[in-house]
């Protein structure tokens, strides 16, 4: 199956350049809690993604009570720089606090977990009215 309508780039997720409102989805895996300003890839990631599209946000996350995994410990020793951990529910006060309310999570469980966000950009409102 050859697909016409997919790209990757390398990008920095911070300051992407590309115009206001382009893509239909943009996926940022695994890449959050690795940021010190997550919040700025996030709202870039809201910049350039249209109207009713997705903002599709999976990190790892710590389902036990004890900090740190055996896993991330191990890839922190590969070289991994995690300025964060999240468990679900400190994932889900991330968006909160940054004023995203109707996030959508999925969690994926297994040696690694992973938490799945999931945005619908809103409709511009051009009503002057």
């Amino acid at each position: 199956m050859v697909l016409y309508n997919v790209a990757f780039k390398k990008a920095d997720i911070t300051n992407i350049k590309c115009k206001d409102d382009r893509f239909d989805k943009v996926v940022a895996g695994n890449v959050i809690h690795l940021l010190p300003e997550p919040e700025k890839a996030l709202y870039e990631l809201e910049r350039v993604v249209k109207p009713h599209g997705k903002i599709i946000i999976p990190t790892y996350i710590n389902m036990s009570k004890k900090t740190g995994t055996a896993a991330v410990k191990f890839i922190t020793l590969l070289g991994a720089d995690f300025k964060r951990q999240y468990d679900l529910e400190s994932y889900k006060k991330f968006f909160e606090d940054k004023g995203y309310t109707d996030v959508r999570y999925y969690v994926v469980d297994g040696r690694m977990p992973c938490a799945i966000a999931v945005i619908t950009k809103e409709q511009k409102n051009n009503d002057n009215t």
